[in-house]
Formats: C-alpha cells, structure tokens, sequence
C-alpha cells in the first residue's frame, strides 16, 4: 500500500474497540512501553488519561527496563507494531519478572509468541504497515482498553469531514519548511504531537527536525536564537491548544512575538474542533500530511527508512 492511500484512509482507523475496558482503580500506575511509530502511542495515551485528572502515575517508556519502582499492582501495556522491537520485549519479560502480567499490543512476531506461551492478553493488529502509519489502529486500541474510547467515532468522522481542508494547510506549511531545518515548538499539551510531527519528518522526508516544549524552552532554547548563522536555517511551528495553562498561552504569545523582533514568521497552528480528542487527532493528520508533501518536494519516497533497517541488521550481528 501507498504512503498516500495509507494517510488517505488514516480516519478510518479510528475506531473503538469492541472489549471490555480495563478498571484502572485496581492498579496502582500504570506503564506504556513502546518505540518509534508505536512508542508515540503510550505518549498520547499518557496525555489523553492526564487531561482527563485520573489520579495516579502514568509513564511513557521508551527503553529496556522499567523503573525500579513499577511494582506487581501496576499495569503495563506493550506496544510493538511488529511484535519484534527488542526493547519492548525486553520490557514485557522484565514485567513478568515482576509478577506483572502486561497488555500485548502488535501484528504478530515475537510479542504475540509471547502472548501464547505465557497466557498474556494480546490485541491483534491489521498487517502490512509501517509501524508510523498504523498510528490509529494502535492508539484506538489503547484508548479502548483504559476506558478513553468515547469520542473515537466522532473524531473519526470529524477527520473525515476535515481531510480536504487538512490536506490543504498541510501543502501550504510544506511549502514552508521545504529547504529549512523545521522546529516544532509546543505547549505542554501538544507536546506528544511535536514530537509525532518531528519524527514523521525525520522518517517521511528524511530530514532533520527539532522540538522544544514551553515553558522549558524560556529557560534555555530562546537564547540560541541570538545567533543568525544557526536561526537562519531554521523555519518555525508554534503548536498549541486553547485550553493550555494560561500563562503557556501568554509565553505562546511572547515566543511568536521573539520570532518576529528577528524577522522570523512563525507558524502559528491551533487544532480544529471543540473536543480536545479531535483537537488532537486534527495536529496529528495535519503533521502526517506535510511530511508527505515535504518528501513530495524533496523527491523521497516516504516508506523507506534505509538507515533504521541497517541499524536492525547490526544489532543483530
């Protein structure tokens, strides 16, 4: 299948679930494993459940171990497209040491042979996508298990009535990053959407992209902007959500405002929709879209990723 038809029908994939939610009060935290294209699924699982106030720690692990502290009362989900990424099976034995039997997520490989062997809910996935364009698929299927699933059709069929428009903006802002180094900047709100947008960027039109988070980078990022050499070969993403904390809102304001005293035009983008769900899911089409037309402008087929398959290849050695 195409990079194209693929994005085409990425509202289709949302969709909720057909199984019983999980009952978080029964656990004491809870853990997303995951890396690349499906490690952004625990970042906006993590971010979904915070805005909703659940009262508990909830971490996004993209690494081989869990933190000391994870203990037996705590839930884990792991989340490998393939079934094959080494540092969520790492994770997913590392919980079973720990008497913590974790929630498998993948199309199959060595997670699923996990699943069979050790009596372990797994949640299949259609095949034959690369792990970044199967992002609705993964994330409705978390969404559906911590009890998050009500609003996914209606996202679903808002993305569809936005799709033309989104492709549209999506065309325009490739247009603006075509020949620049992007910098996604982000409110903490839209910070895991940053972070999607920075890494289809890097894996579509196989360049480099950088993001930094308010109010962090008032303390540090801001100060390299002083140097012309470096500031001007970069392009700039403001990314935010009404509903961040005020004085965010107001630093928004001052970093656009920074941007412009040096004669750089941000780009100022908002998602659509009155539900922080699509919302969300409007930032994230949108930022799957430029990637693509930027690999358009560049030339680049967006499916490849040469240098992470050789770096499979090595480790395997």
């Amino acid at each position: 299948m195409k990079a194209q038809e693929m994005l085409e029908n990425f509202p289709e994939q949302i969709n909720p679930v057909d199984t019983p939610s999980l009952n978080l009060r029964d656990y004491a935290g809870i853990v997303f494993s995951g890396m690349g294209g499906s490690g952004i699924v625990g970042d906006l699982a993590k971010l979904v459940l915070e805005k909703s106030q659940i009262d508990m720690p909830i971490l996004s692990v993209r690494d081989y171990t869990l933190p000391p502290y994870v203990k037996e009362n705590w839930a884990v989900f792991c989340v490998s497209y393939s079934g094959n990424t080494e540092e969520t099976l790492s994770i997913a034995q590392e919980a079973l040491s720990r008497n913590i039997k974790p929630v498998c997520v993948s199309s199959g490989g060595k997670l699923k042979e996990l699943t069979n062997q050790r009596g372990l809910m797994h949640f299949a996935l259609p095949s034959g996508y690369p792990p970044r364009y199967a992002l609705g698929f993964m994330i409705s299927t978390v969404l559906s298990l911590i009890g998050m699933k009500d609003g996914l059709k209606a996202c679903r069929e808002f993305l569809k009535e936005k799709k033309e428009s989104i492709k549209e903006q999506a065309y325009r802002l490739a247009q603006r990053l075509e020949g620049y180094i992007p910098v996604v900047y982000a409110t903490p709100l839209m910070d895991a959407v940053a972070l999607r947008w920075k890494t289809q960027i890097n894996e579509n039109a196989k360049t480099l992209c950088y993001t930094a988070t308010l109010p962090e980078l008032h303390h540090n990022e801001v100060v390299g902007l002083d140097n012309p050499i470096t500031r001007n070969l970069c392009t700039f993403v403001l990314l935010f959500d009404p509903e961040d904390h005020p004085r965010n809102l107001k630093r928004l304001e001052i970093t656009e405002q920074i941007l412009k005293d040096l004669g750089v035009v941000p780009a100022l983008i908002k998602g659509e929709g009155n539900e922080f769900l699509n919302r969300l899911f409007y930032l994230i089409y949108l930022g799957d879209w430029a990637s693509f037309y930027l690999s358009q402008l560049y030339g680049y087929d967006p499916i490849p990723v040469k240098v992470i398959d050789s770096i499979k290849e090595k480790l395997s050695l």
